[in-house]
């Protein structure tokens, strides 16, 4: 299955006729991180989408909690936005990096597997 915007996508076909293939676990991959790269609308406490990552300068303390809290959201959301994945779930990864602490691993059965694949992708905090 492509999404609309994957099927619009696609380059046109080469001179020998044939189309370029489609890629459809990378095209997964790319949607999992537009997912989670959305962020809420800043200082507002209801956010413009409901998984968006507030202002890490907001959080404070809780920042763990936040966090933890934001994986089940997203996984909720890449849940209902991606429908090609089954059995998703998100867990914050901690790094030893100090700017960037934090990692999201997206784990999920893809279309035609039969094990979840684990996918780590960026945080936006």
């Amino acid at each position: 299955m492509q999404f609309l915007f994957e099927r619009l996508s696609v380059l046109p076909r080469n001179l020998d006729g044939r189309s370029e293939s489609f890629d459809q676990v990378a095209a997964v991959i790319a949607q999992i991180q537009r997912i989670a790269s959305t962020a809420r609308s800043v200082g507002d406490s209801v956010g413009v989408v409901p998984w968006g990552m507030r202002s890490v300068p907001t959080i404070g303390a809780s920042a763990t909690l936040q966090f933890e809290a934001y994986a089940k959201t997203l996984g909720d959301a890449i849940a209902r936005y991606e429908p090609r994945l089954t059995s998703v779930q998100v867990s914050v990864e901690r790094h030893d990096d100090p700017l960037s602490p934090y990692g999201l691993l997206v784990s999920a059965v893809f279309p035609d597997e039969d094990q979840p694949r684990n996918v780590r992708v960026a945080a936006p905090f």
